[in-house]
């Protein structure tokens, strides 16, 4: 029963979400567009509005009842920031647009920009590629990292390296932090909670309340060379604890 109920649920998800399709080659279309003009920043304000319509489409077709909590923590614009929320699923980044309202760069495994469309999108919004097979590209990309952040960016990076396979938090690995730590940049930890049940748990129909909670930011200039070593635990701890104090969703 249950593997029916998902197999419906996708389907009507798949049918509803092909508009979001017409939503991004749009957004890229302006994007490059004015690139070819160098207004960059015309590019980008342009395309990220097609874009943040395209994430909320996304959520309304998925049947997601979204609750954000913690705005309060989220840096002003302008500021450099390192936002590190654990990864859920397929759907977390459109999810964590939306809830922040904005497009920071992000840390995107290299087997994504071989994706016809997506590669596009993660041009546009100036991800940074990351093999996560190869110890130099791997020192590149945090190279290039650091750069992005220096020249007044924000940077999302998944601290788990890949999604969990069992839906809960996995194990935060210390390479993710190491931008934070050369450029000392404040890090804002991000719970994501649900929407896993969305597309791949799930098992019933009807929307699903997905919880999404941006926590206090981390500062990092003040830190000692051993607490910036555990930087990667405390940033796990925090988001386990809160994990486990949001709904959970059946």
């Amino acid at each position: 029963m249950k593997k029916a109920l998902k197999i419906i649920r996708l389907t009507i998800s798949i049918i509803l979400v092909i508009p979001s399709l017409v939503l991004a080659v749009v957004g890229l279309f302006f994007f490059y567009f004015f690139s070819l003009f160098r207004a960059q920043k015309l590019a980008h304000s342009v395309s990220s509005f097609f874009y943040l319509i395209l994430c909320w489409w996304i959520m309304i077709a998925l049947g997601a009842r979204v609750h954000v909590d913690g705005k309060e923590n989220i840096p002003p614009k302008g500021e450099s920031v390192i936002y590190s929320p654990n990864h859920n699923s397929m759907i977390d980044i459109p999810f964590f647009y939306c809830s922040l309202g904005r497009f920071p760069s992000m840390m995107a495994k290299k087997e994504l920009f071989k994706v016809p469309l997506l590669h596009g999108l993660l041009i546009s919004l100036k991800c940074i590629k990351i093999d996560r097979k190869s110890a130099r590209s791997i020192v590149d990309s945090v190279r290039q990292g650091c750069q992005w952040v220096d020249e007044g960016h924000s940077l999302v990076v998944f601290p788990e390296g890949t999604r969990s396979k069992t839906g809960e938090v996995g194990t935060f690995k210390n390479g993710a932090f190491k931008i934070a730590e050369r450029t000392k940049c404040r890090v804002v930890p991000v719970v994501i909670k649900n929407d896993r049940l969305l597309v791949e748990s799930a098992h019933r129909l009807g929307f699903i309340n997905v919880y999404i909670k941006f926590l206090p930011p981390i500062e990092t200039k003040s830190l000692t060379i051993e607490e910036e070593k555990s930087m990667s635990a405390l940033v796990e701890s925090m988001v386990k604890e809160e994990w486990n104090k949001l709904p959970l969703e059946k």
